[in-house]
């Protein structure tokens, strides 16, 4: 087990951050963007970044959309096939993890990363709206809820490849413990709090940062606790569909939350029948080619 003084040690470095510069600019934008914001004022901001425009036109232009014919502008990509909702959530995503030097740790794998970024994102997305309203909180930010959730994986792998390149790969007969407990055996601290810290030091909206914080506490009933627990689902669906291919129920969780069956079916039907296309998106994202 780590000393108290090691885990505030790592606390104050990622909070000082002197390897990692402040939010990017484009992030601020967005995230200071008025909810009556039309397509052309989204679009002037992501033109300003060659490299998020590309890959944003990359996206819009991938076969999960099946966009006919393709779009040429980041307009069009907008107004004709993600939305403006969708946009300023991959956006943000991808302006974020751009900040962060994962190649260092030889354990973690981008495609797995922003597969289950996407594919949380997806489900939270077409589950949310079946909850119970007084368990939405009013947001509308769900989608960026589940793409972020796990940013403190990215920025441990960019502070400490060493370390969480061991949490990746444990020796044989270690057990049965998961990633993430493996992470604070070898920090003391876990990919939650960092992206909880981080979070808190950029000012993202605070639904943001407790969901980052709580997603995998089954117990945690604090503020907008029931979107932890939908995000928290949702990752765990996006894993087993990476690693097995299929989906598990866990009537526990759905029933706690209120969510109705039948789109709980037609979800999982529909991310099934385009596990294909999802993976190709996850490697675009994660290379950009």
């Amino acid at each position: 087990m780590q000393s108290s003084q090691h885990v505030a040690d790592i606390r104050q470095k990622i909070l000082l951050l002197k390897e990692i510069p402040p939010l990017p600019m484009t992030a601020r934008r967005i995230l200071c963007l008025s909810p009556e914001a039309d397509v052309r004022e989204l679009a002037e901001i992501i033109e300003q970044s060659p490299e998020l425009a590309a890959r944003l036109l990359g996206m819009a232009n991938s076969a999960y959309f099946g966009w006919p014919g393709g779009v040429r502008t980041v307009y069009d990509a907008i107004y004709k096939v993600l939305g403006i909702k969708l946009v300023k959530s991959l956006v943000l995503g991808m302006s974020l993890s751009e900040v962060f030097d994962v190649a260092r740790c030889r354990g973690f794998r981008p495609e797995r990363y922003w597969f289950t970024a996407i594919v949380t994102a997806q489900i939270a997305q077409s589950l949310f709206p079946s909850l119970p309203p007084l368990l939405r909180w009013g947001l509308d930010t769900i989608h960026m809820n589940g793409l972020l959730h796990n940013l403190g994986l990215a920025v441990l792998a960019h502070l400490y490849p060493l370390e969480l390149c061991r949490a990746f790969s444990p020796p044989a007969g270690c057990g049965e413990s998961s990633t993430t407990e493996r992470i604070r055996k070898e920090l003391g601290i876990d990919q939650n709090q960092a992206g909880g810290w981080l979070a808190r030091k950029w000012h993202l909206p605070r639904d943001i940062v407790l969901v980052m914080e709580n997603h995998r506490d089954a117990e945690y009933r604090g503020e907008f606790w029931s979107v932890a627990l939908l995000v928290g689902y949702c990752e765990r669906q996006s894993q087993r569909l990476f690693e097995e291919g299929v989906f598990r129920m866990e009537t526990d969780t759905v029933d706690l939350l209120g969510i109705d069956g039948e789109v709980l079916e037609r979800t999982h039907r529909i991310l099934d029948g385009q596990l294909e296309d999802l993976l190709s998106m996850a490697s675009f994202m994660a290379t950009g080619e």
